[in-house]
């Protein structure tokens, strides 16, 4: 069987929201799983001792003109949030808790909290939009709760940005197949040529 394909995201990144739907199609084209790693980018830089490259009003200025093209290209609806930078580390705890018990929800549940926050522009920092999530509707209220603020979404958040900064990644999405690393949602037709080979050999 064909190893999975590990993807690294923040769901704070429009370009993770990007890249997430056709490497989903990739996956599936090529008959491999899709490994879904929420991590807080900014924390992954923080161990790297790397500054936020949008700091830098040029790198900033680029990073909102390419940002829309790429979601018109893709044909993906996409409202830019503000204030432009937040910590997803909510939403990355409810979905580390959540897909512990239920890994077969990860997909969709990333979906929604990317949908939430990109395409419809509600604020994920806030627990109550992530407590609406349409996979969460039978859930009760305390449970919501326990995987947002509980021990088990902090442990698996924190040792997946552990695992990130190990795993050398230096952005989202980052994307690993067969040992190698590919970073940026512009990589994805390089993604797609490479496992087309993968099932050649």
């Amino acid at each position: 069987m064909s190893e999975p394909i590990h993807l690294y995201l923040d769901f704070a990144s429009p370009y993770s929201y990007l890249a997430l739907e056709p490497l989903a199609r990739l996956a599936e084209d090529h008959g491999r799983d899709l490994q879904l790693k929420p991590i807080l980018l900014w924390a992954v830089f923080k161990q790297q001792g790397v500054a936020n490259p949008l700091e830098k009003p040029a790198r900033r200025a680029y990073f909102l003109q390419d940002v829309m093209r790429s979601a018109e290209f893709l044909g993906m609806p996409l409202r830019l949030p503000e204030p432009l930078q937040i910590s997803a580390h909510l939403a990355a705890r409810l979905f580390h808790a959540r897909t512990a018990e239920k890994p077969q929800e990860a997909l969709r549940l990333a979906r929604e909290i990317f949908r939430t926050f990109f395409a419809e522009g509600r604020d994920i920092t806030r627990p109550e939009n992530l407590a609406a999530l349409p996979c969460l509707a039978d859930e009760a209220p305390d449970t919501i709760q326990a995987m947002i603020e509980g021990a088990e979404g902090r442990q698996r958040l924190a040792a997946t940005v552990d695992e990130a900064v190990a795993a050398g990644v230096v952005g989202v999405p980052f994307v690993q197949i067969d040992g190698e690393s590919f970073f940026g949602a512009d990589r994805l037709p390089q993604i797609a040529w490479r496992l087309e080979e993968s099932r050649t050999r």
